[in-house]
């Protein structure tokens, strides 16, 4: 897909979108703020966390439809996409882009994610299943 999203840039003036792929740790934090728009059409994609950590920083995104993201990126926060669908992503990067920046709610959404707010809620029903159990 990369290649072909190559092609579509450069054939169709895709000005100002720059394709990454793996960066060393140490440059995400900078990546991000220099984004607008995180897009990630994955084709498997079981949670999301890069996702949800540019929604921390206030950016908007372009996600896919499979998997987690459709369970956390609110309309206001992105955009969700078939990540099959090329003309589809150019057009969600286009709409996220079009979000405010930074994106308040992309930054509270991913709030209801933080890890140790997830690990809290397992602990509580954990709590309860115990509790009922040495009933």
């Amino acid at each position: 897909m990369r290649a072909t999203a190559r092609c579509a840039r450069s054939s169709r003036g895709r000005a100002g979108v720059t394709l990454v792929g793996r960066v060393p740790h140490d440059e995400v934090a900078r990546l991000l703020a220099e984004s607008h728009v995180l897009c990630q059409p994955s084709l498997i994609e079981p949670l999301g966390q890069a996702l949800l950590e540019a929604m921390a920083c206030g950016r908007s995104v372009v996600a896919t439809r499979i998997g987690g993201p459709p369970e956390f990126v609110p309309p206001e926060a992105g955009v969700l996409v078939d990540p099959l669908d090329i003309e589809g992503i150019a057009a969600a990067m286009r709409e996220a882009a079009a979000l405010p920046r930074p994106n308040d709610v992309a930054r509270a959404a991913a709030g209801e994610h933080d890890v140790k707010r997830q690990a809290e809620r397992i602990e509580a029903i954990l709590r309860r299943a115990a509790v009922g159990i040495s009933d």
